[in-house]
């Protein structure tokens, strides 16, 4: 009779990742959703919230936007480098840029798609990959806050040493 739990539980969780999938991908989704929604473009891949006010750059740190898209790799630095590089870099003019808070992350997370869940029309540059906050986690000093944008989670235990992907936006 042991069989009978193992099924249950084999059944039970192949539902559940059916259940949790079936999001379309964002690219599909924009594809056919030709929406810039709340976001003005700006020159030099830049586009600015109309919500938050916030100014992003809509490719990954470490891209280049050229063309109408984002060409390259984006960087992979450990927390503090990826703060350090975000201070230091010029784009658009302007030299003011910082690495986003997790709530600001969070704003740009769209909810009816995945892999990536953000909006591919206006940052066809982030992948479906972690992507550093510029916040530590409060208990735990040697952590820090990080958004999966495979579905848009959020989590609070990255190792700071780790190295992950970073976005860039200004105020």
């Amino acid at each position: 009779m042991k069989i009978v739990p193992f099924f249950l539980a084999l059944t039970c969780s192949t539902l559940a990742y059916g259940v949790i999938d079936k999001a379309p991908k964002c690219a599909d989704y924009f594809s056919t959703n030709q929406t810039f929604g709340h976001y003005q473009r700006m020159d030099s891949g830049l586009i600015e919230d109309t919500i938050t006010g916030l100014t992003w750059y809509r490719c990954g740190a470490g891209q280049i936007w050229d063309d109408g898209q984002c060409k390259g790799n984006a960087l992979l630095l450990p927390f503090y480098e990826a703060q350090d590089w975000a201070e230091s870099v010029e784009l658009g003019g302007f030299d003011d840029w910082r690495v986003p808070e997790i709530e600001e992350m969070t704003s740009l997370v769209e909810l009816n798609c995945k892999s990536p869940s953000i909006n591919t029309l206006v940052f066809s540059g982030i992948e479906p990959e972690v992507y550093w906050s510029s916040e530590s986690n409060f208990w735990m000093r040697s952590m820090a806050w990080s958004l999966f944008f495979y579905r848009g989670h959020y989590f609070n235990k990255q190792a700071k040493f780790d190295s992950f992907r970073f976005m860039l936006v200004r105020s």
